[in-house]
């Protein structure tokens, strides 16, 4: 019978042993969290904040044309122990389309709708642009050319 409880108080500690351990390494993961500014357009006479692909009239620096417009997002990343990146719908104003999209600063962006043609909304994934370690943020914009 000695032996008995002591073997169960071993077995007992062992497993407030395990319990403990995991709720400490649990408790030392980081959620990643993710901050994404509402929209804010720019249009001309304004200048365009970067280069955009495909488009020769729209340069980094000079008045948008007339009739372009330029939606930006912020996007402010803290990188936790796991990485996660931020869905967003980048939507231009009434009675235009999505043309190109760009981003800057250390903030990536990639297109998520299969087809853009045409549509006044488009899904975008904003990624970091680089390598970047746990307890790191990094920041940019994500930007949409609509006309």
């Amino acid at each position: 019978m000695f032996r008995s409880r002591i073997s169960h108080a071993v077995v007992c500690a062992i497993a407030a042993s395990l319990a403990l351990g995991g709720s400490a390494a649990a408790a030392t993961a980081t959620d990643t969290k993710i901050v994404v500014t509402p929209r804010v357009g720019l249009s001309a006479p304004g200048s365009s904040p970067v280069d955009f692909p495909g488009v020769s009239k729209v340069r980094a620096g000079e008045p948008l044309p007339p009739n372009w417009v330029v939606v930006s997002r912020d996007v402010r990343i803290y990188r936790g122990t796991e990485v996660a990146y931020a869905a967003m719908r980048m939507t231009c104003p009434k009675a235009k389309t999505w043309r190109t999209g760009a981003s800057g600063g250390a903030i990536g962006a990639s297109v998520l709708d299969r087809n853009v043609r045409g549509k006044r909304s488009v899904l975008v994934m904003a990624t970091v642009a680089g390598d970047v370690q746990p307890g790191q943020t990094v920041a940019g914009t994500v930007y949409a050319l609509c006309r």
